[in-house]
């Protein structure tokens, strides 16, 4: 097998759209007296750990000569409506929500797509380099960075329906309501889906209204969500995916130059801060919450993903090409792993 390196370079350079220029300051057309907004999303608020997160950045924003004005949203769809609407120039978002601006960025959060930080640092040091440049915009927006936000994980109020895929048929689960690959996922497992937002499916999940939900760690504790598993309930020891946080901008309010020279500053500034924030909050999970998915059930849970990821392919939701470099990075960690010889997601690797 080839070094991973050689691959996502051959794979990312095949077909590549134009690059903006990426020499030079970051702040050519930054007008000091023009203010850009940045609207970040943290469910609780500017004493949350994600806006903490990214002081940082935007002490650097500032340092590139643009001044820059925060705001902090607890409901993700409003942050993202209002970026939408040109009331944000800049926006922090999950790739959950990015994918519906940028496809290539936002398809990194796929599910089952990487499970390890060390494999999501090879896909975001990928896509943050110079040569993937051209698939990190799409029509007039751009993702200027992104970050690791934690494994994603299910919950349930009985501790039994997760050591089996077969006891989650039927049960209702808190599904966000633009999260289509989550409507896919209940669609296959049998499960009844119960839109919910950012804001609603915490209460939904503790009040016993739904049976499962899914979550990063970093949500547990904030959104009181051990409320849901503190009886008869569990969080299984088995993620669904690796989430991002990803910043996004409207191109025509930042330089050319802009966005690889913050998506560079991000992955080399703050990935780390951001795995070891997240990293922290999955250690912090009492063990009594935690259940052990068997080894059978894991490779259950495996197929039922990659049946969801082949749908979301044929449905063109998620960036083919996105989905063929995770491929590859799962595949450089477990090459004998049985997807590794399947033509799914664009063919078998070598």
């Amino acid at each position: 097998m080839r070094p991973i390196h050689l691959i996502v370079a051959s794979l990312l350079l095949c077909g590549a759209p134009a690059m903006a220029q990426t020499s030079g300051a970051a702040s050519d057309n930054a007008s000091a007296s023009d203010t850009r907004v940045a609207c970040i999303f943290d469910p609780t608020g500017r004493a949350g750990p994600l806006f903490d997160l990214f002081q940082p950045y935007l002490a650097q924003v500032e340092s590139w000569g643009y001044d820059m004005e925060t705001r902090v949203y607890a409901d993700e769809s409003v942050a993202a409506g209002d970026f939408r609407a040109g009331q944000c120039d800049m926006a922090i978002l999950t790739g959950l929500r990015t994918i519906r601006f940028v496809r290539f960025a936002g398809s990194l959060d796929m599910l089952g797509g990487v499970t390890s930080y060390h494999e999501e640092k090879q896909a975001i040091d990928a896509i943050s380099a110079p040569k993937a440049a051209g698939y990190m915009q799409q029509d007039g927006y751009e993702v200027a960075g992104v970050t690791p936000l934690g494994r994603s994980y299910l919950l349930a109020r009985d501790r039994d329906d997760l050591t089996d895929l077969d006891h989650l048929a039927g049960k209702r689960v808190a599904v966000l309501n633009y999260d289509k690959q989550a409507l896919t996922l209940a669609d296959k497992a049998g499960l009844s889906p119960v839109p919910a937002s950012t804001t609603s499916f915490g209460p939904m999940f503790t009040s016993g209204s739904v049976s499962i939900a899914y979550a990063p760690a970093l949500a547990f504790e904030p959104l009181e969500l051990y409320e849901g598993v503190d009886e008869d309930g569990a969080i299984a020891r088995f993620p669904l995916g690796m989430l991002s946080n990803q910043v996004i901008i409207r191109e025509d309010r930042f330089s050319d130059r802009f966005g690889q020279t913050s998506r560079e500053w991000v992955a080399t500034h703050l990935f780390e801060p951001a795995a070891d924030q997240a990293r922290a909050a999955e250690d912090a999970v009492p063990e009594k919450y935690w259940v052990t998915i068997s080894d059978e059930q894991q490779d259950a849970y495996h197929r039922l993903f990659r049946t969801v990821r082949e749908q979301l392919w044929n449905d063109g939701w998620y960036s083919h090409r996105m989905q063929r470099l995770l491929k590859k990075i799962r595949c450089d960690t477990a090459p004998t792993s049985a997807e590794c010889s399947l033509g799914s997601e664009g063919g078998a690797i070598d």
